[in-house]
């Protein structure tokens, strides 16, 4: 029987990570490395009991942002960084004019750092996600007003 090759982006949603991470932690197992002829991805539980997670507030719920508010989306799911590592001093921030094309933040997955580009012109008005959350492919990073 001919084994099907599966693409890794199959496991690049945060929800899959979150099932295989809570898989690892319920049978006691430390890591796991899925690859494919396309990519790799590896998960390490944390050592050790961990406190819990302080309660967030429930969000209030916001209209869909439009189209034009969008400036820079997700170009992969991981976490969001607004500045390079190398250069903490420069976060993308409100305020901030941008053209087009423009390097405006960062996604990490592990070592790997993807630049988010603007999509197009524009002031940033709001930075919508946290520095270290964990963004999906095509989340809103940033806008600004239409």
């Amino acid at each position: 029987m001919k084994r099907q090759s599966v693409s890794i982006s199959r496991y690049s949603e945060p929800g899959i990570i979150a099932d295989l991470a809570a898989n690892l932690e319920r049978n006691n197992v430390s890591a796991i490395e899925i690859e494919t002829p396309d990519g790799s991805l590896k998960i390490v539980a944390m050592a050790g009991p961990q406190a819990p997670a302080a309660p967030r507030p429930a969000e209030t719920a916001r209209a869909p942002a439009k189209t034009g508010d969008i400036l820079a989306r997700a170009p992969i799911a991981g976490i969001f960084t607004p500045a390079h590592p190398q250069r903490p001093d420069r976060p993308v921030q409100t305020g901030k004019s941008v053209v087009k094309g423009e390097i405006v933040a960062f996604v990490t997955v592990g070592p790997v750092i993807v630049p988010v580009i603007a999509d197009k012109a524009g002031t940033v008005t709001e930075v919508v996600a946290e520095a270290g959350a964990l963004v999906g492919y095509g989340s809103t990073l940033l806008k600004t007003e239409a």
